[in-house]
């Protein structure tokens, strides 16, 4: 059996042209279960003959429309041919492209001689298509450059990339989506229903020798509304003004001066900050304590209580020392921090009294002072962010910052992780982070590339 395949192309003048591609083989009494249809060798084939013989025809016909001066209607003369080659997702293909003299009516002519014009220069700024890099810098977020570069030499017939094109690739997909504006033109997406919450959180990436710091900090988080969300990642060492980055990305979402933002994230006072600097005092910021921090710190008092009273030489009266362990996450609960600090200071004064018990009964006190003291400080330098949690969790809103720390498994410990044993610049890394969670939100896709998600 022998295929031929055939392209007709039709241009918008009328005129018809014909491309005979090479064929496909399939002796019967030779065929075996490998040449049962078509295999990936053959498909890489044909579809690369497809895209050479459309491309030439594309680049052919621009040439002959852009000849004609917009604003004149006068023919431009040919200054010269040159030979490009164009990277493709389905090939590399080699193209002669006309350069065009300008004409009298160019305003640059006329103030200063200008050089020819490349009408190839607009579609093919980087000699690669739109599609070939962004499909480099998804990959690239998604895996290593190496890995990135091997599954695309694998699956397609592009020419093989190597890995730091990959990433030089990768590094302007992301400044692209870093200076990338809403134009004052195109119709302004309806605000998001409800309010808008932030969930904050950090990673802990490790960063290359010459930088002379063991890691860099990286911001990563999700904005939420109602019926809407957004991932967001930065390096604070790689941009100028990280609260400038912070507050375009509350903008893209839909954010106006004057409206309230509630922030949820740990201890950190970095973090909440962040989203003061990015509003710069045009709204307010509430910001709430995660429960799940609290709650862990709990845990540990209650845990060193019940070791506390199991020891064999503990003399004390076992109820002085559970009843105010079991209540403290009952206040807190219910927005009661105050009596929540009475009760952690009763239970350190009762543990100093327990300085002439032996000694295993002296260090698991010790243990439990250390660690009401560590959830007193803690409540202490975050007094302002307690809330009512119970009555916030029985409205349907969000309590804890769980949606960020999901937003760090899925940016930097997923690509950036330690166990990858990869080391980062402060612009690297920001690059990929910013890129990553375009990919996860939909938006590095023609269609969705000036959406939320």
């Amino acid at each position: 059996m022998d295929v031929r395949i055939t392209i007709e192309t039709t241009f918008d003048n009328g005129e018809k042209r014909t491309h005979l591609l090479e064929g496909i083989s399939r002796p019967y009494r030779v065929t075996c279960p490998d040449g049962i249809g078509l295999r990936l060798e053959d498909g890489k084939r044909v579809v690369e003959q497809i895209q050479r013989a459309i491309l030439c025809d594309q680049v052919e016909e621009i040439i002959r429309e852009s000849r004609v001066c917009p604003d004149c209607a006068s023919v431009r003369a040919i200054h010269d041919y040159r030979t490009r080659d164009l990277d493709t997702l389905f090939g590399r293909v080699r193209v002669k492209a006309a350069r065009l003299r300008r004409c009298s009516c160019d305003a640059r002519s006329a103030a200063v001689p200008g050089g020819p014009i490349s009408p190839l220069a607009y579609f093919f700024p980087d000699r690669a298509t739109p599609e070939l890099q962004r499909l480099h810098a998804e990959l690239g977020s998604r895996h290593s450059f190496r890995e990135a570069a091997r599954l695309m030499k694998s699956f397609l017939p592009c020419h093989p990339p190597h890995h730091t094109t990959v990433r030089d690739r990768l590094g302007r997909v992301a400044t692209g989506l870093e200076k990338s504006r809403r134009a004052s033109g195109d119709p302004v997406e309806a605000p998001p229903k409800g309010g808008l919450t932030v969930f904050l959180d950090g990673a802990h990436i490790r960063c290359r020798p010459e930088y002379q710091q063991r890691h860099l900090d990286l911001v990563v988080g999700k904005i939420e509304s109602r019926n809407m969300c957004r991932r967001f990642g930065l390096v604070a060492n790689a941009t100028a003004s990280p609260g400038s980055r912070m507050r375009e990305e509350l903008s893209d979402f839909g954010w106006k001066p004057g409206r309230l933002l509630t922030v949820i994230s740990d201890g950190e006072i970095a973090l909440p900050n962040l989203i003061r600097n990015a509003m710069g005092g045009d709204g307010q910021v509430k910001h709430i304590l995660d429960w799940w921090h609290i709650s862990m710190r709990i845990r540990h008092v209650e845990a060193a209580v019940q070791g506390l009273v199991q020891i064999p030489g503990f003399t004390g009266i076992p109820v002085l020392f559970q009843r105010p362990a079991k209540s403290l996450r009952w206040w807190l609960w219910h927005g009661r921090a105050r009596v929540a600090e009475t009760y952690l200071k009763g239970l350190m004064h009762d543990c100093t009294r327990l300085a002439e018990e032996p000694l295993a009964v002296r260090t698991a006190a010790a243990r439990l002072q250390a660690r009401c003291e560590t959830l007193y400080t803690y409540l202490a330098n975050n007094m302002e962010s307690l809330v009512d949690y119970g009555r916030r969790y029985r409205n349907g809103l969000p309590i804890s910052s769980s949606r960020a720390e999901g937003s760090v498994d899925d940016i930097a410990n997923a690509r950036m992780g330690k166990r990858r044993r990869m080391r980062w610049s402060p612009k690297g890394a920001h690059r990929v982070a910013v890129t990553r969670a375009a990919v996860l939100d939909g938006r590095l896709t023609v269609a969705n590339r000036k959406r939320a998600a």
